[in-house]
């Protein structure tokens, strides 16, 4: 019993409550939902190194890549290509981290119901403060692990192919795994220290307003990062051999000389690199900590005691042009305050836009700069003014409909359940115009003069036109079962694997945005297909938008999501079996 009580104190039950409910608050009607989001996130990570395999992992001998560079440039090429298959994984790995840790910034401190529920219990704040600190802690070691697992095995088999730089396989695969655990331990601290200086030096109203849009630059950042570690392991040893001058400060090179330093393959540049690696993961660390247990004091009294500071919403009156009506404009000036105010969806849909730019500064950096080096600028501008409007719709109108999903203060929606009857209409046109007039109309209004100096007048707006129909027909297929008012219902994580989602997004923007793209490249430059593909995405949008617009104002909107799957407790089965032995019994029912 002495050990009982030694290891299940305080600390130990405060790191299990906000372990058990770490995601948990008001959106959700059923606490303890985002579990099922935390193993959908696992079940993703844990497979990723599967997508290290490439052709050689079966057969080294075969491995094409590795083959034809031993036969042109020897070992070095081999070397070479070796270091930028490292550097893309590395790179890949670090992004991800950094995306886990920005959506963990809400959880790293504990929040006002947390200190209103231990209020009454005798817990001071420090422990509060250590037990949060702990619990994210072990969260984010159990997420890296599980990314880490696999990459750390087949890495050392498929970088390299059959001519490894080091036969000692389990010396390469703790190399990995030590390199990369500490990168992505590095990122984590990094973006807590960054957390905890911005607490201590700004003031606490502008706190809440910089932060969030941090996070969205991070964000934006980290999605970049992740998308052009793919093109990173198509580096030839030309780029390899001009590190020392152009990559000396970036940190997936420090992380990549330390794998090659515990290898026992580096040369100067990168065991000077895999010092700086070392030293960089030890500031962040000691930072991070510091700020984190000096600045518990200042958060709980400016961030937590201090009175409510609601932010103005002065552009809600161009947009209140849209409404027409009364409650339209209640509406419409109600999701523009909320998202004006409320931090967490002010920071989802940073997020969003920072993917959306993510995708255009690839496409920029890849794409355009193959196209400007072959055909010149002209195609490259071309190039994203045609593939960047249909890719933007299909990442800011899923992301508008996430946040739309997401309640402010889930109890407090009965005061729209008493009056929904009078304007169901009404309020799902409202949701209509503000999502037309936020993720639509910005896209076509930044680049349609761009389409114009590039294309000329005439072909840009026959492309703007069918961009616009498609960018439409996305938005009645995505809000076509949308029956509820934004910010008002419940929300249930993870009702679509997290897989799917992404396998979802890598399908449209990597084949059926590129497809839609070539249609209409042909359709602007041969006149007689434009009037066809024009009746066929005009026919479409009209019929996507009569089938959603049917039954307008008659449903019931929804307040609570339920889960789709419903555990089947046998009550069925025992109802169908006492009604068969009561007819039974009852001869005159025959």
């Amino acid at each position: 019993m002495s050990w009982l009580e030694e290891t299940h104190g305080v600390q130990f039950e405060l790191v299990r409550h906000f372990l058990r409910r770490m995601f948990d608050g008001e959106w959700s009607s059923t606490p303890g939902q985002w579990r099922s989001a935390a193993i959908g996130a696992v079940s993703l990570f844990l497979p990723a190194g599967i997508l290290l395999v490439r052709e050689g992992a079966l057969d080294p001998k075969y491995a094409a890549k590795y083959r034809l560079l031993a036969m042109a440039a020897g070992p070095a090429g081999v070397r070479g290509a070796a270091i930028a298959d490292e550097l893309a994984l590395v790179t890949l790995l670090i992004c991800v981290t950094g995306l886990m840790a920005l959506l963990e910034w809400q959880s790293l401190f504990p929040s006002g119901r947390d200190y209103l529920a231990l209020a009454s219990l005798p817990v001071r704040s420090r422990q509060v403060f250590t037990a949060r600190f702990v619990s994210v802690l072990l969260f984010s070691a159990a997420m890296i692990a599980a990314m880490n697992f696999l990459p750390s095995l087949i890495a050392p088999m498929e970088f390299g192919g059959g001519w490894r730089v080091d036969s000692s396989f389990w010396l390469r695969a703790g190399a990995q795994a030590v390199s990369s655990g500490i990168a992505c331990f590095f990122v984590f601290f990094a973006i807590l220290a960054l957390q905890g200086v911005l607490l201590n030096v700004l003031p606490a109203k502008l706190f809440a307003r910089v932060s969030v849009y941090v996070q969205g630059a991070l964000a934006g950042v980290f999605l970049l990062g992740g998308l052009y570690s793919w093109s990173i392991k198509e580096w030839n040893p030309e780029t390899i051999a001009r590190l020392p001058e152009s990559g000396a400060w970036l940190p997936p090179v420090w992380f990549a000389g330390l794998h090659q330093t515990l290898t026992g393959g580096s040369g100067p540049f990168f065991t000077a690199m895999a010092q700086r690696g070392q030293l960089a993961a030890g500031i962040a660390v000691a930072l991070a900590m510091g700020t984190y247990f000096v600045s518990f004091r200042r958060y709980r009294r400016l961030l937590l005691e201090a009175p409510v500071r609601l932010a103005r919403a002065g552009h809600a009156r161009p947009l209140r042009v849209l409404a027409w009506s009364p409650r339209r404009e209640a509406v419409i000036d109600f999701m523009a305050k909320t998202l004006a105010r409320s931090r967490t969806h002010r920071l989802m849909w940073l997020v969003y836009l920072g993917a959306a730019a993510a995708v255009l500064l690839n496409s920029s950096l890849i794409d355009g700069a193959l196209f400007a080096r072959s055909q010149g600028w002209s195609k490259a501008l071309r190039f994203l003014v045609l593939y960047w409007p249909l890719a933007s719709s299909v990442v800011l109108l899923n992301g508008f409909r996430q946040v739309l999903s997401i309640p402010v203060e889930w109890p407090a929606n009965w005061i729209f359940q008493i009056t929904e009857s009078q304007g169901r209409a009404e309020w799902m046109s409202a949701v209509e115009r503000f999502v037309m007039a936020y993720a639509i109309a910005p896209i076509y209004l930044v680049l349609f003069p761009i389409a114009a100096h590039v294309l000329g007048w005439p072909m840009a707006l026959r492309m703007t036109v069918l961009q616009l129909l498609i960018s439409l027909s996305i938005f009645e297929a995505l809000f076509y079962s949308w029956q509820k008012l934004p910010f008002t219902c419940s929300y249930v994580p993870a009702e679509r694997p997290l897989v799917g989602v992404v396998a979802k997004y890598v399908a449209l923007l990597g084949a059926v945005v590129p497809i839609l793209s070539v249609v209409i490249v042909a359709a602007i430059q041969v006149s007689f297909l434009f009037p066809i593909l024009l009746a066929i995405f005009g026919g479409l949008w009209i019929f996507l938008r009569i089938r959603r617009r049917e039954g307008w104002g008659e449903a019931k909107l929804m307040y609570e999501d339920l889960p789709a799957v419903v555990a089947d407790l046998g009550i069925k089965e025992i109802t169908y079996a006492g009604t068969a032995a009561q007819l039974r019994r009852r001869p005159s029912a025959r």
